[in-house]
């Protein structure tokens, strides 16, 4: 697969002993400065380079350089974590010659333990040496933790009579439960755009791909969405409100959608790929309650695991999502394409149907309201042993 970086982005990623044995530390690095925008997690506890990242980032100077840790959160260790996270930044503006306002961290791994700053500054001088335009593949591995398959999207479009790429790479697998922010994604891109055009083209994408995904419903303390745009593909600047910006918001949401749905199928322990739909809700916020309720009930994704068709857990999820006006014996469920519940009772349906349910690896669970218009697409997995065993040993 020739996956490419947008020009003028070099990346690197290396062994630097965090973990025993792959890789750890990885870089990505712009020979211009780029404008950049975040999102990050809504929860209360936050890891130390997250804090840092979106205060170099309110100050608003061009960033050049991204530094990412996996293996270890720097989250939860007191005053240390601030420092180090800081420490982290100035070993790349010393490597590269940067200012400490130009470059952004980020880190990803076990929680509460404090970072081996001192393997991370002997190795930022390598790291800073070996990047280049053919080292993606070794940044997009250096960030993963639990996950089993690097993950990585790539599109190209015209503006204009110039040509831009967009290219992104994500980490994630488990802890995943996004509330304005992701686990970690990282897009860069050289189109020339605004900042007002950067900021609305990520939040579009996000809210219909990374925020419409669940893997256990837990949300992480270091969920990072950054996007970088250099400028380096010449083309005339992309503004709100014009057919470009609707250009590069679909190539966009295709780079985001691709990323999420890697990060769903390589959720811990997962055998199945699940889509939820809601359909005929009185208000999109109705219908992704439901279907993240849905998404999110250990019930329904055991009994996907096991391939056995619990309607009846379906109805429950439903019925607990919290969301007023539902009607018993009004919304119907389908499983894989199948009506199994209606006018408030099971279906019946034949028994060769029934039994060839949640047998193949993506699976549809489908909620019809029947009181409004609206509604809403998560995607999921289903839940293992295997999902209990990581977790169980993960420090």
């Amino acid at each position: 697969m020739n996956y490419v970086l947008p020009k003028g982005f070099l990346a690197s990623g290396i062994h630097c002993g965090i973990k025993r044995f792959k890789k750890d530390l990885a870089l990505l690095y712009s020979k211009s400065g780029c404008k950049a925008i975040g999102l990050f997690t809504r929860s209360k506890v936050k890891a130390a380079p997250l804090v840092v990242s979106k205060e170099i980032l309110r100050k608003g100077a061009p960033i050049r350089a991204v530094i990412i840790n996996s293996g270890n959160a720097n989250c939860c260790t007191g005053w240390y974590g601030v420092r180090d996270a800081k420490r982290m930044i100035y070993s790349v503006c010393k490597s590269l010659g940067l200012r400490f306002n130009n470059v952004l961290v980020s880190s990803t791994g076990i929680i509460g333990k404090r970072l081996p700053i001192e393997l991370i500054e002997e190795n930022v001088p390598k790291l800073a040496r070996l990047l280049s335009e053919k080292r993606l593949v070794s940044a997009a591995k250096a960030i993963l933790t639990t996950d089993k398959k690097m993950k990585i999207a790539v599109e190209k479009i015209d503006i204009g009579r110039r040509e831009v790429t967009i290219t992104g790479i994500a980490k994630g697998a488990g802890m995943i439960e996004p509330n304005m922010g992701t686990m970690l994604a990282f897009i860069m891109t050289d189109a020339r755009m605004d900042k007002d055009a950067i900021k609305s083209t990520l939040k579009d994408a996000c809210d219909d791909s990374f925020n419409a995904i669940t893997i256990d419903g837990d949300m992480s303390t270091n969920d990072t969405m950054l996007i970088l745009a250099n400028g380096a593909a010449g083309n005339v600047p992309i503004k709100k409100g014009t057919k470009e910006l609707k250009l590069f918001l679909s190539a966009l949401k295709k780079v985001s959608f691709k990323l999420a749905r890697d990060i769903v199928e390589d959720g811990e322990g997962a055998t199945k790929f699940v889509t939820v739909y809601v359909e005929k809700a009185r208000t999109v916020r109705d219908a992704y309650k439901i279907a993240r309720s849905v998404a999110n009930s250990c019930l329904v994704k055991t009994s996907i695991h096991g391939e056995n068709p619990n309607w009846g857990r379906v109805a429950a999820s439903v019925g607990a999502s919290g969301v007023n006006g539902i009607k018993q014996n009004k919304f119907e469920i389908y499983l894989d394409g199948i009506c199994v519940f209606k006018g408030g009772k099971f279906t019946m349906p034949s028994r060769d149907k029934f039994y060839k349910i949640y047998k193949r690896k993506n699976v549809e669970i489908a909620v019809n309201l029947n009181v409004g218009t609206k509604q809403a697409r998560i995607w999921t997995c289903d839940l293992s042993k295997r999902y209990v065993e990581i977790n169980a040993r993960y420090t």
